[in-house]
C-alpha cells in the first residue's frame, strides 16, 4: 500500500509538472493522468477481485447498508474461535471467522466453504481438499494451505486444549494433514469415516503469519483474548472485530476481503456492521427487542414468547419446534473408589440403580407431558431416546417409550424387592434403609430448576425420596467427570451437529461424557457392549444405510436400558424484526444469526 501511494504521488506531481509547463494541452493531459492515477491506485483492488475463487450465491439477493443489532449474555473470553466454547461467545467469534467446508444450517447439509472441492478415495480415508484461490485474511493477506496446516498443527496440540479438538479426534486418533501445494491439502483418516468431512464445521483456519511466533511463545491462548487490539484479530468470516467496550457491546465491521458474493456478483456482506449489546437478563432482551431497539432474539424462553405474542408489533414470530437439546436424569453407576478407597456410590444404593428395572420404573413415573403444559407452555416435547426428537434425520421413531405410568413403575419397583414396610410412602431398600435420592441440578435454570420439583413429586408417588441440591453448571459437571460425588443428576445437553458421529465420547463405554460411568477400560455391562460395537459400525461406514441402521439400534437399546433418562425438549422460539431479510431459522444454534452475510435490512 505504502508503494502504491509513493506511485499515485509520484504521478500527482509529475501531473502538475506537465499542467504547469503544456498549459495548452492541459485538458488532455489532466484527463490522461487522472485516468492513470485512477487504474494504479484502484488496480490492486481489482486485480484482487478478479482473481478470487468466489463463491457465488446465485439465488441470493438483497441490498446493502445497515447495523444489525442483537444480544449476547456475556462478555467475550476470546476472540479466537479455536478455544471459545458457549454461545455467547462462538456467536461473535464465528462471525470473525471461516471453516474449510460448512453445515448449512437451513438444510444440514454439508456446503463448500474455503474449499472449492474436495475428493475422497475408495478407501474413504483420504480426502484431498482443493482451496479456494486469490482469497484474504480480513488484513489482506493471502490465504493458502500453510493456514490450514498450521490450524491443525494448533487444534491437535494437547497443550493447547481447543474446545473444538474432540470434533476432528476419531476412536481416539486425529487425522493427518498435509500440503499437497499451496492450494490443496490432504486430511488421512486410520480408518473409513462415515460422516466424512462434517467434522471441519466451526473449525476456524487461521493465519499462520500472523499467530507463528505467538504460538512458539507460548501466547496463542491469550494473543486473541479479550484486551487485544481490533486491528491484531485478523480472520476469513464476513466481518472484522471494530470496537469492544467491556459490559456495554462488541462490534463488527464488514470484511472488505470476503469471498462470497450473491446472485448479482455484489460481494458479502450486505450488512454494513453487527453490534452485540451484552445483555445478560433474558426478560431484558425480550423487551428490548420489542420495542425495537433489537433486531432479533435468537431463543426466547416460552414467557416472552407469549408476552410477544400478546404485544403484536413489526416483528415476526416462530416456533421451530424441539431442538437438539434436551434435559437427561442419570444415576451414578461408577463402580470404584475414591482416593479414600471409599466407594462412589453406596454399594447398596448402586447394586439397585444397576437394575434396568429401577431406571425404567423412574421413566415410566415422569409425568413429561404434564412438564411440558406447566414448565413449557405446551412449547415443548416428551423424549424418550437419546435424541431428540427435533432430529428428524436420526431419530428412530420406533422406540419403546415409558409413558407415564406410575401404577407400571411401582409393579417393576416390587419386581426388583423394594417395599414400603413400614407404610410411610417410602421404600426399603437394604437392611431397611429408606430410598432417599441426592439429586443435583444447575442453579439459575429455570426450567430445570422447575422440571427438577416435578421430578421430585413424581417420585414421591412411587416410594422414592428425593432431595434436590443446586450447584453451579461447572460444579455439576466435575462431579459426573471427574470425582463421581453424586447419586443423581439433571442436566442439560445440546449437540452441535444433527449426525451423532460427533458425540461419540458420550455414547461410547470408554468415552470422557459417558453420563453414568465415563472412562471405562472395557464395558461393565452386555448393552454397552453392544452399544459401543454398533457405535463402530456408525462412524467407520461410509454406507447411510448402514449409518442409520446402526444407530436406530442403539437408540433401542438406549430405550430399553435408560442408563440416562431422557426428560423434556424445550421447543426452539425465535423472533426477527420485518426489517431484515434473508433470515433462515434453524433448530441448530444460533438459531437466526448463522447465516449473517446473507441478511439484510431495510431503512423502513
Amino acid at each position: 500500500m505504502q508503494q502504491l501511494l509513493a506511485g499515485v504521488n509520484l504521478l500527482t506531481e509529475l501531473g502538475n509538472s506537465i499542467k504547469l509547463q503544456m498549459m495548452s494541452r492541459s485538458s488532455c493531459a489532466s484527463l490522461i493522468i487522472c485516468l492513470v492515477i485512477i487504474a494504479i491506485a484502484t488496480g490492486q483492488t481489482a486485480s484482487h477481485s478478479q482473481d478470487v475463487d468466489y463463491l457465488q450465491l446465485n439465488d441470493l439477493s438483497g441490498v446493502r447498508g445497515g447495523n444489525l443489532v442483537v444480544a449476547v449474555t456475556s462478555d467475550p473470553s476470546n476472540f479466537n474461535r479455536l478455544l471459545t466454547s458457549g454461545l455467547a461467545n462462538t456467536m461473535i467469534s464465528e462471525r470473525l471467522f471461516a471453516d474449510l467446508v460448512h453445515i448449512n444450517r437451513s438444510n444440514h447439509k454439508l456446503e463448500p466453504a474455503l474449499a472449492i472441492r474436495w475428493d475422497t478415495d475408495q478407501t474413504g480415508k483420504i480426502y484431498t481438499l482443493y482451496l479456494r484461490r486469490g482469497v484474504r485474511f480480513s488484513d489482506g493477506s493471502l490465504f493458502t494451505a500453510d493456514d490450514v496446516v498450521f490450524t491443525f498443527q494448533i487444534l491437535t496440540d494437547p497443550e493447547i486444549q481447543s474446545a473444538l479438538s474432540g470434533q476432528i479426534e476419531i476412536e481416539g486418533s486425529f487425522p493427518t494433514v498435509t500440503k499437497i501445494d499451496k492450494y490443496t491439502v490432504q486430511i488421512a483418516f486410520p480408518h473409513p469415516v462415515g460422516m466424512g468431512l462434517r467434522m471441519l464445521d466451526s473449525i476456524p483456519v487461521l493465519p499462520k503469519n500472523r499467530l507463528l511466533k505467538a504460538y512458539k511463545e507460548g501466547r496463542f491462548p491469550t494473543v486473541w483474548g479479550p484486551t487485544a487490539a481490533p486491528v491484531d484479530i485478523v480472520g476469513l468470516g464476513p466481518f472484522r472485530l471494530k470496537e469492544y467496550q467491556r459490559g456495554i457491546r462488541v462490534v463488527l465491521e464488514r470484511n472488505p476481503y470476503y469471498w462470497k458474493k450473491d446472485g448479482s456478483g455484489q460481494i458479502l456482506p450486505y450488512l454494513d456492521s453487527i453490534t452485540f449489546l451484552i445483555i445478560p437478563d433474558l426478560n431484558s432482551e425480550a423487551l428490548r427487542f420489542q420495542q425495537g431497539e433489537l433486531d432479533m432474539v435468537n431463543s426466547l424462553n416460552p414467557e416472552n414468547y407469549a408476552m410477544l405474542r400478546r404485544r403484536a408489533g413489526n416483528y415476526t414470530l416462530k416456533d421451530l419446534g424441539p431442538g437438539l437439546g434436551m434435559d437427561f436424569l442419570w444415576f451414578n453407576l461408577n463402580r470404584g473408589v475414591n482416593r479414600a478407597g471409599k466407594p462412589f456410590v453406596d454399594p447398596e444404593k448402586l447394586s439397585i440403580f444397576e437394575k434396568n428395572e429401577f431406571r425404567r420404573a423412574v421413566s415410566h413415573a415422569l409425568d413429561r407431558e404434564g412438564m411440558v403444559r406447566s414448565i413449557l407452555l405446551g412449547l415443548g416435547t416428551p423424549q424418550y431416546g437419546p435424541v431428540s426428537s427435533g432430529n428428524i434425520a436420526w431419530y428412530n421413531t420406533a422406540i419403546s417409550k415409558t409413558l407415564y405410568d406410575p401404577n407400571l413403575a411401582r409393579q417393576l419397583l416390587t419386581k426388583i424387592g423394594l417395599k414400603d414396610t413400614n407404610r410411610d410412602g417410602v421404600l426399603e431398600y437394604g437392611k431397611g434403609s429408606p430410598l432417599e435420592i441426592t439429586l443435583f441440578t444447575s442453579r439459575g435454570n429455570s426450567v430445570r430448576e422447575k422440571v427438577a420439583q416435578i421430578i421430585q413429586d413424581n417420585l414421591s408417588k412411587i416410594g422414592i425420596k428425593v432431595r434436590i441440591q443446586h450447584l453451579l453448571p461447572n460444579d455439576i459437571a466435575s462431579r459426573f467427570l471427574n470425582s463421581f460425588d453424586y447419586e443423581a443428576i439433571l442436566f442439560g445437553f445440546t449437540p452441535t451437529d444433527v449426525v451423532p458421529d460427533l458425540q461419540t465420547d458420550l455414547w461410547y463405554s470408554s468415552g470422557k461424557i459417558h453420563f453414568w460411568a465415563p472412562n471405562q477400560k472395557s464395558p461393565q455391562s452386555l448393552w454397552e457392549a453392544s452399544i459401543d460395537a454398533l457405535i463402530s459400525r456408525l462412524v467407520r461406514s461410509i454406507s447411510p444405510a448402514t449409518r442409520k441402521a446402526a444407530f436406530d439400534q442403539v437408540q433401542q437399546i438406549w430405550a430399553e436400558q435408560m442408563p440416562a433418562i431422557p426428560v423434556i425438549a424445550p421447543n426452539i422460539l425465535v423472533g426477527w424484526s420485518n426489517k431484515l431479510g434473508n433470515v433462515r431459522p434453524s433448530i441448530l444454534a444460533p438459531h437466526l444469526i448463522w447465516n449473517a452475510e446473507e441478511i439484510t435490512k431495510s431503512k423502513r
